[in-house]
């Protein structure tokens, strides 16, 4: 990992304390933050879809995105809607019209980078 190796203890399914490993003689301190990444208030928990597309013939209408609500999923709901629309994208525009890449994420060595793989 990036960021150091840690020690983990978990209760009841949950995270409840991250440690540096004791071998680490200089821990960054960027580990503390796990807890909040991995279980925080502000992460997303489940898949969730604007109500409108959900409700809609799954085109639109855009003009409401942003002013209404998203509606929770199943992860197989999600992931068969996912692939629905891919082969819809794919078929009405070819493979060029998806992007499959990412904007960032670069690290040490080429195999991390990004823009990189998107043209493999």
């Amino acid at each position: 990992m990036h960021w150091g190796t840690y020690e983990v203890r978990a209760e009841n399914g949950r995270l409840v304390d991250v440690e540096p490993w004791r071998g680490d003689p200089d821990p960054s301190p960027i580990g503390r933050s796990l807890l909040g990444t991995v279980q925080g208030e502000l992460r997303v928990a489940r898949p969730a879809i604007r109500r409108g597309w959900l409700e809609s013939d799954r085109s639109g209408p855009a003009s409401r995105r942003g002013d209404e609500p998203f509606v929770e999923v199943s992860w197989e709901t999600a992931l068969d809607i996912v692939a629905k629309e891919l082969g819809r994208v794919r078929s009405t525009h070819d493979n060029s019209a998806i992007y499959a890449g990412s904007y960032g994420g670069a690290s040490a060595g080429r195999f991390h980078h990004a823009q990189g793989q998107l043209h493999r």
